[in-house]
């Protein structure tokens, strides 16, 4: 009864709820990165430099300004969003590979006490 309960949940709601584990982390990630809102400003100015309307500047000036500013907001933007995106591909091959071994893990502590019997080892 108690291993059948067991087996229920691991191939049941334990499945279930990994899957729904799986999601609040991924959604974590990408969270935590903000990669809806960086891709969304992706061309924006990087804090854009204020100044002092005592400061006359010409049309070159704020041009460069501008320039250096969006580049260094767009690099910016650019590897964290890359760096969130690799590590919410490394966190689905994890998951792909917990999925793959899902099923046989109740398992295994019938394979290592066969395993143990018959002195088989890696």
């Amino acid at each position: 009864m108690f291993l059948s309960d067991i087996l229920g949940w691991w191939y049941g709601a334990g499945f279930k709820d990994l899957i729904a584990r799986f999601k609040v982390v991924f959604e974590g990630t990408a969270d935590f990165f903000s990669i809806d809102i960086l891709a969304k400003s992706l061309f924006q100015p990087f804090r854009q430099t204020l100044t002092d309307v005592r400061y006359k500047r010409t049309l070159g000036q704020k041009i460069g300004d501008a320039i250096v500013s969006r580049s260094v907001g767009f690099i910016t933007r650019f590897f964290i969003i890359l760096i969130g995106a690799l590590l919410m591909i490394l966190e689905l091959m994890a998951f792909g590979l917990v999925l793959l071994l899902w099923p046989f893990v109740p398992f295994l502590p019938v394979l290592f006490i066969l395993m143990t019997i018959f002195k088989v080892g890696f």
